[in-house]
Order: structure tokens, then C-alpha cells, then sequence
């Protein structure tokens, strides 16, 4: 039988890749606020607003545009949305796997891509469209592209990541420098750089919109990085909570194994930078550079949740070493195994619920939620959420009567309030969406947020004093217009 030709090897890893992770997470509906976000104002855009205009965007336009196009072509549901995800993850992948064999070989490559996608797809949380995989897999790609000597081509792509995630420049900056560590011309780079650049400004241009993209991007400068911060490695709740309720030997030796596999974003930079200082090849060097301007491109929150999407290219660099180590395969294995098995198992504790952005696959406690959204709310319902959660917008297809998808407490400011009240009062919703979110519960996930800013007063004071709530279902209100006495028949 006739070997495979390395270019249907390629072809391998991402079919296979992209079967998995269709499987898995296809339809995967997970109640988190940033896929909420891009979800929510996607469908708007692809129906005809305009980010930033008509619509405030948090980030960079890549993402939102993306999603949109997408929309528009196979309609608004979440399926829709997870192939974007699901060709993400499989090319990610695959430039794993594609960059470890011409470092190492074929062995270590597939032990490489086979970890990578096994601990990314456990947790079901980071399966999800947001801003940072897409820009994570046009960096990563433009980064290889560069090294493979295609600087034009990785210019460009690198140009792309930063329109989707701005501070990702730091990595487009780092690649122009780097790429003189291995040979390729830096002016190339920049050429690159600078077409996509030019195709972004064009297209904020003829949407009308540039001025607004630059008024949000200031206003994130004021706003979003003090309210963001965490250290490098922080966990949400701290390392403690990992442990909580584990019982005997057993259970904290499978914690600990856990635990090992979730910090390996935190662990596995430092690791690579002593084993490439101690072997000083140039491609890896290459690598590192690039990787470390990845985990900068994070900055501010450098918790264990966002260095995931910065780390993906030293897992080549640490496989690289397998060779040499192959002592290492089994405990690593090891820990991708439960991960795959923990992904695996997540997926059969789920159940499909029909929903108007289409048949979702979740949770039973999730199902409980959607099915309460999705019958008080009704779809071009007009409606208002805060401060959370977003993704009530896509699920209930319900019309949001303001250009804000989210307003969190701390981030956004009390003119952001008022914009938004105004926005009540020109168009009043027929519900008003309210999650009760408790103050220490803001200060766990955001503890550099100041307490002094963790309620919307005034929203809250117009709200109450215009709506009533009529339904509640664990932490979320819902109100309605409250019937004044006068309009009441006698």
C-alpha cells in the first residue's frame, strides 16, 4: 500500500479535525456573553446596521463582518456560526500539526495536534465564536505563512488578525522583526500588512463608518483595560476553587491531572523558552518571539482562560523536543486522554431544544432557560437587556432597540448609560430583560473592576420606574411596561 503524500496527511488532520469538532460542538449552545455579543449584533449587521454607526462593537470589526457574511449566505442560526468556529479549530490544528512535523517528524506532529485538540475542545466554554480564535487563527497562519517564505501572504493575514483583535498588532509587529531571524524579508511583511490594512480602511469607508471605529477604539482605551486586569495564570475564583469538593488520594490525583492540563497555557511558554535557550535553533526562537507577542496580545487579562488563544504555537515548539523525550508521550497522553473523554461525555449530557435560530444542543439546566426566553419573548419582539446576557437577543431573535448588546457594570460608563436610556425612550421595548447579577460575584470573574461602579443606577431607576416585572426564572426579570392608572378603561 502506498504511503500518503504529506499534503493528504494535511488534508487528514483537518477533515478529521473538522468532523470532530462539528460533532461536537455543531449546534452547542453555551450561555456565555462574549459569543452573545458577536451572535447578537452579526444578525443585526447581516440585516443591515452598521458596527459602529448604528452599533457598538467592543472590538475590532473582523469577527462581527465574519459572522455577518455567514448570515447572510446560510441564514441566522447557530449552526451557522460554529462552522466558522469549527474551521478555526481544525486549521489551528493542522499548523500544529504542519509545523511540528517540519521541526521534528511525523510521530511527534500527530502526538502535538492531537493534544492541542483535545484540550482545547474539553471545556465547552471556549468552544465558542468570539473575537480571539478568529484573530488567533489568522495570526498563527500568517506566522507560519512568513516562515514558510510567504511574507506577502503572512503580512496580510497578520493585517487581518488586527482588524479582528487591534492589540494583536503587537504580534504584526513582532512577526516584521522576526522574520529576519530566519531569513525572510521584513518589508515583504509590511507590504502585506499593508494591503490588508488598506482593505480595512475601505471597507469602514464605504460603510461610512471609520470616525465611529475610532471613537470605539478610544473608548476602549479609557475603559476596558482597568476593568479587565489579571495576572499572568489567574484563575477565576482562584487555584482552591479547582479542588473544592474533591474527596480522597483518588479524586485529587485526577484533579491534579486536570489541573495540569488546564494551566498548561501558563506552564508551557517558560518551558519553551529554557529548552529553546538551551538549544538556540532559529526557527524555534522564531516561534518563541512570535508566541510571546501572542500572550502580549491578551494584555490585560492574563488569566489561564485567555492565554489559551496565545499559546498555540510552542506546543510545536515543546514537540519539537519529543525526539529526544519520549518518555513524556504517556503522562501527556495521559491528560489529553481525559480531556477528549471529558469532551466527550459533556456532549452526551446534552439535549437538543428547537429554538428560532434553530435545533441547539445544551445542557439540561441551560434547556430550562432557553425554553423560558424563548417563550416570553417572542421573535422582532422589541426588547432591552442588560447587563446580561446577550445571547437573549440571537436565541429569542427578539429586536434589540439599542446599539448596545451588553452593558457591564465597571466597563461601561454612566454617558453609556444615558445613551442607552435614550435609546428606551425613543423606542420603547415591550420587555425589559434584567439579570441580577450580585456585586461579589462581578468582583470574582472582574476583581480589578472598582466597587464603587458595579451598578447601573440610572438605567435600573429608569427601568423601575417605568416597567414592572412580571417573570422571573432563577436570576433573570423580566419587565414590562408598567399600565398607569389614566389608561386604565373606567
Amino acid at each position: 500500500m502506498p504511503a500518503l503524500r504529506p499534503a493528504h496527511i494535511l488534508a487528514a488532520v483537518f477533515a478529521l479535525s473538522f468532523a470532530f469538532i462539528s460533532w461536537l460542538c455543531g449546534n452547542r449552545l453555551i450561555l456565555i456573553n462574549d459569543e452573545g455579543i458577536f451572535l447578537s449584533h452579526a444578525a443585526r449587521i447581516a440585516e443591515g446596521e452598521v458596527l459602529y454607526k448604528d452599533l457598538f462593537g467592543i472590538t475590532g470589526p473582523g469577527s462581527y463582518w465574519l459572522l455577518a457574511l455567514v448570515f447572510k449566505i446560510a441564514g441566522v442560526s447557530l449552526a451557522a456560526a460554529h462552522v466558522i468556529l469549527a474551521l478555526e479549530i481544525s486549521a489551528l490544528t493542522t499548523a500544529v500539526y504542519f509545523v511540528t512535523r517540519e521541526l521534528a517528524d511525523a510521530a511527534s506532529a500527530g502526538i502535538a495536534a492531537f493534544v492541542f485538540l483535545a484540550l482545547n475542545s474539553a471545556d465547552p466554554s471556549m468552544m465558542t465564536n468570539n473575537h480571539r480564535w478568529d484573530a488567533d487563527t489568522y495570526a498563527i497562519l500568517g506566522i507560519v505563512s512568513i516562515w514558510r517564505g510567504r511574507p506577502l501572504l503572512g503580512g496580510f493575514l497578520l493585517a487581518l488578525a488586527v482588524w479582528t483583535t487591534p492589540i494583536l498588532a503587537l504580534a504584526a509587529i513582532a512577526a516584521v522583526g522576526a522574520s529576519l531571524l530566519i531569513q525572510q524579508s521584513p518589508w515583504r511583511v509590511i507590504a502585506g500588512g499593508a494591503i490588508g490594512a488598506a482593505a480595512g480602511i475601505i471597507a469602514l469607508l464605504l460603510t461610512h463608518s471609520l470616525g465611529a471605529f475610532i471613537e470605539n477604539l478610544l473608548w476602549a482605551k479609557s475603559n476596558y483595560s482597568e476593568a479587565n486586569r489579571m495576572g499572568y495564570g489567574a484563575v477565576i475564583g482562584g487555584y482552591p476553587a479547582l479542588f473544592e469538593g474533591a474527596t480522597g488520594i483518588g479524586d485529587y490525583a485526577v484533579r491534579a491531572l486536570i489541573v495540569v492540563g488546564l494551566t498548561l497555557p501558563v506552564w508551557l511558554p517558560p518551558l519553551c523558552g529554557l529548552l529553546v535557550l538551551r538549544n538556540r535553533d532559529r526557527n524555534l526562537l522564531y516561534f518563541c518571539v512570535c508566541g510571546l507577542s501572542m500572550i502580549a496580545g491578551v494584555s490585560p487579562r492574563f488569566d489561564v482562560g485567555h492565554l489559551v488563544f496565545a499559546v498555540p504555537l510552542f506546543y510545536p515548539v515543546a514537540a519539537s523536543f519529543l525526539q529526544r523525550a519520549r518518555w513524556a508521550v504517556l503522562p501527556v497522553g495521559a491528560i489529553a486522554g481525559v480531556f477528549l473523554f471529558s469532551a466527550v461525555l459533556n456532549r452526551a449530557n446534552t439535549e437538543l431544544i428547537d429554538t428560532p435560530v434553530g435545533r441547539v444542543r445544551t445542557d439540561h439546566g441551560s434547556a430550562e432557560l432557553v425554553q423560558w426566553l424563548t417563550t416570553n419573548i417572542q421573535p422582532g419582539e422589541r426588547m432591552f437587556v442588560y447587563p446580561y446576557p446577550p445571547v437573549a437577543y440571537f436565541l429569542t431573535r427578539g429586536q434589540n432597540i439599542s446599539r448596545f448588546s451588553v452593558l457591564q457594570p465597571g466597563l461601561f460608563t454612566l454617558d453609556d448609560e444615558k445613551l442607552a436610556t435614550d435609546e428606551m425612550r425613543r423606542r420603547p421595548p415591550s420587555k425589559v430583560l434584567y439579570m441580577d447579577v450580585a456585586p461579589e460575584e462581578f468582583l470574582r470573574i472582574w476583581p480589578a473592576t472598582d466597587p464603587s461602579r458595579l451598578q447601573l443606577r440610572h438605567i435600573h431607576s429608569f427601568v423601575t420606574a417605568n416597567y414592572q416585572d412580571t417573570a422571573q426564572f432563577r436570576n433573570l426579570h423580566i419587565y414590562t411596561p408598567t399600565v398607569r392608572a389614566s389608561n386604565v378603561p373606567q
